[in-house]
């Protein structure tokens, strides 16, 4: 099990399957949450990182005007 517990300060991810062939998911953690996962992933700070990583998937996010993650 993988997991980003209480981290620092906002912390967004992306998970792989073990061959790190597919995306299984990705989000932000909170300073106040823990996050447990079967996949391996990618822990970034930098949201900017994160979007760049999330594009070479396919993938953009919806993110409001609070800059949280809609789901």
């Amino acid at each position: 099990m993988y997991e980003i517990r209480y981290p620092n300060e906002r912390t967004y991810f992306i998970s792989f399957d073990d061959e790190r062939t597919v995306c299984e998911g990705y989000g932000i953690v909170e300073t106040n949450q823990v996050m447990k996962s079967k996949w391996i992933f990618d822990a970034f700070i930098d949201e900017a990182e994160w979007l760049a990583e999330l594009a070479e998937w396919g993938i953009t996010p919806e993110i409001d005007e609070q800059r949280n993650l809609v789901l």
